[in-house]
Order: structure tokens, then sequence, then C-alpha cells
């Protein structure tokens, strides 16, 4: 498992197959703060590995390479001024990138695109973004009168060495978790599941409470919020312990709540019904098909020059481009479920295009990727749910938020993991799409709980967006 800083007092999972990530391209590129007293210096990427020492407080380190433990847990090399080197977990460090001697900032590939140049949205990303105080930003709209699409970009990819562009990919945390109730649908449709049925079968054994794909797509399982093991066995061991259930009834509104671990189990159920992994099964049933360079993987990414370096919002290193690159899939199904989760990789005009799809009915360039009643099982709206003082209806992994940012209502996610903050929504009546994605960013929240820098870039592009 990959888990946030523990300053955020959150832990997300990701599995992870690799076990080692070669060192920044410079060791001068960055440095590493180690954030408390009393963390533990190991000899080796692990808990496994002889302790060295501890920390007396706060300092600063020098960066030497990085890898992942046997449960995908990032550790950092380090040495200090006296010659010491050890390993300390990401979980109570951070790196940060030297911003001394900044060299010119480079040129990237671009995508064509309709138009970017409506002044008065740019102006507000522009000022939204410093205010945010972000690294990069990349917005992407889709006008549902006529599908021309407009992108919008600010800041740096990587940060001093390359421009944000509108083809960068960005880790899209937990807006991945949209396009795995699309599978899910996609699979019911043909007749690979049935997401009211108990997922026992598929399991092959007698589970605590009746499970149901519904129920883990609208954090109504019951399942609490566990670690996520990053194998099918490990999974198993958890779905069977009573004491792995609240008290609740599945698929009440009372036991709503937002659930990684529920989310994971239902990725990982899907890959054990399709007998493939549900990254293979989106190549061929939704990102190939929307022509997209998208994966759960980062390091399945066709054009690895495109990945975007990931900060956090007081501007620590979370995730470099050769780290990235190492994230792949374990080829046995029921392994990847923490990835799934979190790992979506692509570009806001990636999400925007798959998100249009929906808009439509399914229907994309002309092509029925998801049937029309496909699309109802995703927008039905089964309750009210409240989080982080807002409020909306809960659908399959989607949110419906009624009079949001300038529309009627919007089916949306937002996304907050390795510092990417961002928004993805869908208005069902004008078909309009705007998708915003952040480095760096501040996690400062709107009165409907969603991240301000997304949600006020999302009503200016709905707001302007027959302007263009």
């Amino acid at each position: 498992m990959k888990a946030v800083k523990i300053i955020l007092a959150v832990m997300l999972a990701f599995a992870f197959i690799v076990n080692s990530v070669p060192s920044a391209s410079a060791e001068t590129d960055y440095y590493v703060k180690v954030l408390y007293e009393g963390v533990n210096f190991r000899s080796g990427p692990g808990v496994e590995y002889k302790l060295k020492g501890h920390s007396g407080g706060p300092l600063t380190l020098t960066y030497l390479g990085a890898q992942f433990d046997s449960v995908d847990i990032l550790w950092y090399k380090i040495k200090d001024k006296s010659g010491f080197t050890g390993w300390v977990s990401s979980n109570y460090s951070r790196r940060y990138l030297k911003k001394s001697a900044l060299p010119e900032i480079g040129e990237v590939e671009e995508y064509t695109s309709d138009g970017t140049a409506f002044s008065d949205v740019y102006e507000y990303i522009y000022g939204a973004a410093k205010e945010g105080n972000a690294i990069g930003v990349q917005v992407a709209a889709i006008r549902g009168s006529d599908g021309h699409i407009f992108d919008w970009t600010w800041g740096d990819s990587k940060y001093g060495i390359k421009k944000m562009g509108n083809a960068t990919k960005i880790r899209a945390a937990s807006i991945s978790k949209t396009a795995i109730a699309i599978c899910a649908v996609k699979m019911q449709e043909q007749g690979i599941i049935d997401l009211n049925k108990n997922i026992k079968n598929l399991w092959g054994t007698k589970l605590p409470k009746p499970v149901s794909m519904a129920t883990l797509l609208t954090h109504t399982s019951t399942l609490r919020y566990l670690y996520i093991k990053p194998d099918k066995e490990g999974l198993l061991e958890q779905l069977i312990r009573k004491d792995g259930y609240t008290d609740d009834n599945p698929g009440s509104a009372a036991s709503w709540y937002y659930n990684n671990f529920g989310s994971a189990v239902a990725a990982a159920t899907l890959e054990l019904a399709a007998g493939r992994t549900l990254e293979d099964y989106a190549q061929e049933n939704l990102f190939g098909p929307l022509g997209l360079d998208m994966s759960f993987f980062s390091g399945n990414i066709q054009n690895q020059s495109r990945l975007a370096t990931l900060y956090e919002e007081d501007h620590g290193v979370e995730l470099t481009v050769s780290e990235a690159k190492y994230i792949v899939p374990d080829g046995d199904i029921g392994n990847n479920a923490g990835n799934y989760i979190g790992g979506l990789t692509g570009s806001a005009r990636d999400i925007a295009k798959m998100y249009y799809m929906l808009a439509n009915d399914g229907k994309f360039k002309g092509k029925q990727i998801l049937a029309p009643e496909s699309v109802e099982l995703l927008e039905k709206k089964y309750f009210k749910a409240t989080e982080n003082g807002g409020t909306f209806r809960q659908c399959l992994a989607f949110r419906y938020g009624k009079d949001f940012y300038g529309t009627k209502g919007i089916y949306y996610h937002t996304g907050n993991a390795y510092g990417v903050i961002a928004l993805a929504s869908y208005d069902p009546l004008t078909k309009n799409v705007v998708v915003v994605m952040t480095t760096g960013a501040s996690h400062a929240r709107d009165e409907n709980g969603v991240y301000k820098i997304c949600s006020g870039i999302t009503e200016q592009v709905y707001t302007n967006i027959e302007k263009f």
C-alpha cells in the first residue's frame, strides 16, 4: 500500500507491483525533509530492515533514491552531512525540489484545440492558480452543442523544467472511481456481472454481509475503511472478517461512508468476474474505443514524456516521472485493487472525452461505447449524502450536485491524492463537460465541499462556454 503523508490524517492505498525506482536524474534536484521527531532510519527500504537510528526532530537530508517496499510504501534513501546513509518511509518525510538556479522552462507537445483564447476565462484561471499557489493547472472543456474542445493550461508539469501542456498526463486520483463504475455497468451490459447480486460467488465463499457491486460503488457496503492488502488472498481475508463490517444495513443511506477500501474491493471483484485485469478490460472497452492514451497505471502510458511530476500543497514532491514509469499492473487478477481507486492517469482532455461520452448517452464520435441504459444506471440518484460540509446525491461512484457552478445540475467527482486536486463533471442537460486538474494547489474547499480552485474555474467555464 502507498499511503499519503500522515499529516493529512487520511490513508489512501494503491497497489504497485514494482519494488525499485531509480534515483532522480541529478542528486541535487531534490532533498528530503523528515517531518517528525523519532522517525526511524533503516538499513533498507522496509520495516523488516535493521534499525539504524532515529530523528531527533525535523531535519533536512540529501536524497539518493527511492524504492517501494513489499506493501508498496515508498521509501527514500538519504544521507546526512556526516555521511550517514539510511532509508526513511515517505509516510514520515517528503521530498522537495530545490528552487535555486532554475533552467529555462522547455516547450511541450500540445494537442490541437478549438480554442483557448477566451480572455475572461484565462484571466480567471491565472488568478485562481496564483491564489491557490498551484504549480500547474490543466483545464479542458467540451461544448455540448457542437462538440468543440477547449483547453487552458498554466504553470509547469515539472517545476522550472517543463511547462504544463494540454497533452500532459496527470494522475487523476479518485476520479478513477468513475472509470471503475463505467467498467462495471459495461460488464453488466455484457452479462458478466449483476450490479445488485451478492459478490460472494465471485469470491468463492460466504461473506458476513450481502455485499453487491452497487453497494460498493455507492459506498454503502458496510465494509470498514481498512488497509488495502496488495493481493487477492489478502483482500479475501479482510472480506470474510466479521469485524471488518459496521452494524449498518448494506445499501441504506445510513451506511454511507466514503470508502477507498470498498472501491478497491469493487475493482478486484470486476477482475474476478471478467477473468482478466481491469486495466486490460478498460483498454478494450473504454479507453481504446475512445481513442485515449489513458491508463489506471502510469507506467502503461504510451508517451511517457508527457507524465507530470506531482507536488503536494506545500510543494513537496509526491511522485516523480521516473517513479511513475514503474507503476505497472500485476498480471494476476485480483492483485491490482488498490491502484484502481486513484491511479487513473491521463490529461484533462482525456477525462473530458470519457465524460462527454456519458453526457451523450454512451455515444462518442458516432460509436455507441456504452448503452443508454448503462448511462442511466450510472446516473441513478440513490440518496442524499453530506461530506466536507456539502450535500449531494450519491450515484454509482458519481455524485450529482443540483444547481452547481452555473448549471441546473452536474454529475461529478473530485480527486485528491499525491498533491493532485481535481474536479471532473458533466451537465446532462447541455451536455457540456468541464475537467480541472491541478498540482501543488491549496486544498481549501467551497460551500459544496469541493476544492475551491477547481470549482471556481469550473463555474467560469460553464458560465461562459457558449461565448467561446
